[in-house]
């Protein structure tokens, strides 16, 4: 890999602010749009150089923004680009009305355990967790906000959110497994692998902890599991999702140019905020990432650093299995 010691700007904080200002001011401009909330590491207060603009807008019941809100999204990506640094405006699908703000931020951690059942709400309230309020002139994404955190790490809704993922655990498996039965060992590779991811997320749950950012949560999620006591489980965790760091270098040699520049840019990124990770992690933690969603956005070939299909796919079910017996004790 190369050289990343100056691959990031020192400027970095000053482009977010900047662009994140700019944002808010055009996507809150929006006829009907109500409120942003400024979720992920930004509306936390944890940026890093890499690290996506994420809002989740809501807007007044019975107005359509949805068409403006991409059109605005789509101009801002575009001329961000076009600049000397690109940047990401993750401003999509996790969309609420007013009139379902308002409901919600009045609902005891029973009611809002509730909600968990509707991806909007289980993915919202987590990427909202620690956001703020902007372009909110009645303080309704700020109040949104707030009973996202409050209610985050309720057990109730830790409950529900559980309950979710190990059925995303059971539907990733049985698609495994049907693959298998259709000598499909692909599919069979990415149904295990999303399994395994799944699960993972059942034990943050558990744990009463949370992921966050894409390029850097599988070393996240290792030294959350150290801490647990749980770090042999992240290790078979990991074999079955591909994202061992012992062999990440050599499969980024095989990666495409975009994405060993991208391992280039994280790790120089992670190293301006001082975080703690070997080049092998950080190349793991990027190779993982993109191997969930090239599948979904480019037809093949991937490429070797893909590792499809895998190898030994019915012992990979056997521990699959294994885990989720364990887990679930």
């Amino acid at each position: 890999m190369a050289d990343t010691r100056s691959t990031t700007t020192t400027r970095w904080r000053q482009i977010l602010d900047e662009r994140l200002a700019e944002a808010i001011a055009t996507l809150g401009a929006v006829p009907g749009v109500r409120g942003l909330v400024l979720a992920g590491s930004i509306g936390r207060g944890e940026p890093w150089p890499l690290s996506d603009i994420d809002m989740l807008p809501i807007s007044a019941e019975g107005i359509d923004t949805e068409a403006q809100i991409a059109h605005r999204q789509a101009s801002l990506v575009d001329w961000w680009a076009a600049s000397a640094r690109a940047q990401t405006l993750d401003v999509g699908w996790l969309r609420f009305t007013d009139q379902e703000v308002t409901q919600a931020i009045g609902l005891k951690p029973a009611e809002a355990a509730q909600l968990m059942s509707d991806r909007r709400w289980l993915h919202g309230t987590d990427k909202a967790y620690g956001g703020r309020g902007a372009a909110d002139p009645d303080g309704l994404a700020e109040a949104f906000a707030q009973w996202a955190t409050k209610i985050r790490f309720e057990p109730l809704v830790v409950a529900a959110r559980v309950k979710q993922w190990k059925t995303q655990v059971v539907d990733a498996r049985e698609r495994a497994i049907q693959a298998i039965s259709c000598n499909n060992p692909v599919e069979a590779t990415l149904g295990i692998r999303e399994a395994a991811r799944a699960l993972r997320l059942v034990l943050l749950e558990s744990w009463g902890e949370r992921l966050g950012s894409m390029g850097r949560e599988w070393t996240r999620f290792e030294r959350m599991a150290s801490a647990h006591g749980a770090r042999h489980i992240a290790s078979q965790l990991a074999a079955l999702a591909d994202a061992q760091p012992e062999d990440a270098l050599r499969r980024a040699r095989s990666a495409p140019a975009w994405l060993q520049e991208r391992i280039d840019l994280a790790y120089a990124g992670r190293m301006a905020i001082g975080e703690t990770v070997t080049p092998e992690q950080n190349a793991r933690d990027q190779l993982a990432a993109f191997a969930v969603h090239v599948p979904k956005r480019t037809v093949q070939p991937w490429g070797a650093w893909m590792i499809l299909p895998a190898d030994n796919l019915e012992e990979r079910l056997a521990t699959l299995d294994m885990l989720i017996t364990m887990i679930d004790s």
